[in-house]
């Protein structure tokens, strides 16, 4: 059966690799050497989908009146808070509940112990 691909050159690490395997060249992959004879055909794949994925269809832009706009702004939600604004936050808490803590205790606490 005449191949329209190359062999493999001997010079080929892939090829070295199956010869030290045990490999006979003309002879298949596997135990009873029934695998195939020809490499697989490669082709480069131009776009950045994932294989089976199917194209995205172009968007179309709509034109938007004055007053849709307003209300796609006045529907978007307020930003999250900044990290440092939430560890500030968060220490503050942190330091009212010691505070309270310690008034707590000062109250039932007696002063003999």
């Amino acid at each position: 059966m005449e191949s329209k691909y190359s062999p493999l050159d001997s010079s080929n690490i892939g090829f070295q690799l199956l010869r030290k395997s045990g490999w006979k060249e003309g002879t298949g992959l596997g135990a009873s050497e029934q695998g195939r004879l020809e490499p697989i055909q490669t082709q480069i794949k131009k776009n950045k989908c994932g294989i089976g994925a199917q194209m995205k269809k172009k968007s179309s832009t709509d034109h938007v009146s004055d007053t849709q706009k307003e209300n796609l702004q006045s529907e978007k939600r307020p930003k999250a808070m900044t990290k440092r604004l939430r560890k500030m936050l968060q220490e503050e808490q942190r330091m009212k509940e010691k505070e309270f803590d310690q008034a707590f205790f000062r109250d039932f606490w007696p002063d003999n112990v």
